[in-house]
């Protein structure tokens, strides 16, 4: 009798190492999110980690993605004794269980390497918005071989981001921001060999114990590096790409001004501090505006970058837009006066009308005063006004007073010439 409880008691044992809990398993579902009651499909081996960034800009408007790429480690963690997952049996969802976790052999993971990668590149655009918009979604793949088990259980794996480089290219990381993440993989037994049958992403430590069978630690699971936060506006955990758009809008005043002179522009734009060279920007220009190209990449988009002054020209009613400048950089701007005429130059902003450049002449064949340093934290805006008025300050047309002059003076020797006349009579 005793015998026969003894294997009763390592039956009951093996049936309760397989009975998982349902609640405990999860996959990405169609959302980007996770699925919290069923598990990977029978067999599957490739698991998707979700990777995102987070694209903010004061206007929704579409943006070049950073350069970056993204390398994600696999390696082993050490739950240690004592680290447990409680969750309830698969075909009685009334009944808990708890089960150990174990080191996840580093074998079963088939990548060269144990990593993987994730790129996002400047050919490629998104949707940003003033909230953020986390519109791209890509999956850094880890491969298993199920015939590296050779027991069933929850194995746990740590998984780590190499984060360098997202300074240099304007990403920012959200508060509460980790590189890490744990894995937790769920293995079965199938026939004489044993299969993956679920698989958990969560945000913890390798010796975090968790308890699904209420749903108590729900919140712990991650679909990986995405958003975590719910308020509109608000970002965790993730990755954010900020940027902002600039506007040169030009117009001419005074009944002199001549409305299809193309006055030269030199916009500066100063890298925030940390970016690399090279961060390719998007640009229109419309009413005869017209902006000098830094190069043209393999979609045939033209595009200009920060590394130098660009050059163009602007108009009566032409706007320059330049979009995708990463936050924190700063804009300049001078004009050429390559007219024949002294014009008054000012500019100043769309938001509260302050004066980046306070009117001044600026003499022909001259050029202007650079207008204040704007911090591009927000969309930028500069109003470019040139004036010519028919009537200078003293009261003559000034572009006039050459011919009032020769006339004066054909005026007095027509009367010197009759006064003589008559005198001579």
């Amino acid at each position: 009798m005793k015998k026969y409880t003894k294997i009763g008691a390592v039956v009951l044992a093996v049936v309760m190492l397989l009975a998982l809990s349902v609640s405990a398993f999860a996959s990405v579902d169609s959302d980007g999110g996770w699925n919290d009651y069923n598990g990977i499909e029978s067999g599957e081996t490739t698991i998707a980690i979700a990777k995102s960034i987070v694209f903010v800009n004061a206007e929704e408007t579409q943006v070049r993605e950073p350069n970056i790429t993204y390398t994600y480690t696999i390696s082993t963690a050490n739950p240690g004794e004592g680290t447990t997952i409680k969750g309830l049996d698969l075909k009685n969802d009334t009944t808990e269980m708890t089960v150990a976790v174990k080191a996840g052999p580093i074998s079963a993971v088939t990548n060269p390497d144990k990593k993987t990668t994730v790129v996002f590149a400047d050919t490629n655009k998104a949707t940003a918005t003033s909230n953020g918009t986390a519109n791209i979604k890509r999956d850094a793949k880890f491969i298993f071989d199920n015939d590296a088990f050779t027991a069933p259980g929850i194995y746990r794996y740590k998984i780590t981001e190499d984060s360098t480089g997202k300074a240099s290219v304007g990403i920012t990381e959200a508060p509460t921001y980790a590189a890490d993440r744990y894995l937790d993989v769920y293995v079965m037994r199938d026939g004489s060999g044993y299969k993956i049958y679920g698989y958990v992403l969560f945000e913890g430590d390798e010796t975090t114990s968790l308890d699904y069978s209420k749903n108590a630690d729900k919140a712990k699971k991650s679909a990986g590096y995405v958003n975590t936060s719910t308020t509109a506006g608000s970002n965790a955990d993730v990755d954010v790409y900020t940027t902002q758009n600039l506007f040169i809008i030009k117009s001419t005043a005074g009944a002199l001004a001549d409305k299809t002179q193309d006055f030269p522009v030199t916009i500066n734009l100063t890298k925030a501090s940390g970016l690399k060279d090279g961060i390719k920007l998007d640009y229109t220009v419309t009413n005869n505006g017209s902006l000098t190209k830094t190069g043209t990449d393999t979609n045939n988009v033209d595009y200009v970058t920060m590394d130098a002054a660009l050059d163009g020209t602007v108009r009566d009613g032409s706007t320059i837009t330049i979009t995708g400048i990463p936050a924190g950089s700063t804009v300049t701007l001078t004009e050429k006066n390559n007219s024949t005429d002294t014009y008054r130059v000012k500019a100043g902003t769309a938001a509260d009308g302050a004066q980046l450049l306070t009117e001044a002449s600026v003499a022909a064949g001259a050029t202007s005063e650079a207008t204040t340093s704007q911090a591009l934290s927000a969309k930028i805006s500069i109003y470019l006004t040139n004036t010519l008025d028919t009537i200078s300050p003293t009261g003559y047309a000034v572009r006039f007073a050459p011919y009032a002059l020769l006339l004066a003076c054909g005026l007095t020797l027509l009367f010197v010439t009759r006064r003589k006349s008559y005198d001579e009579a």
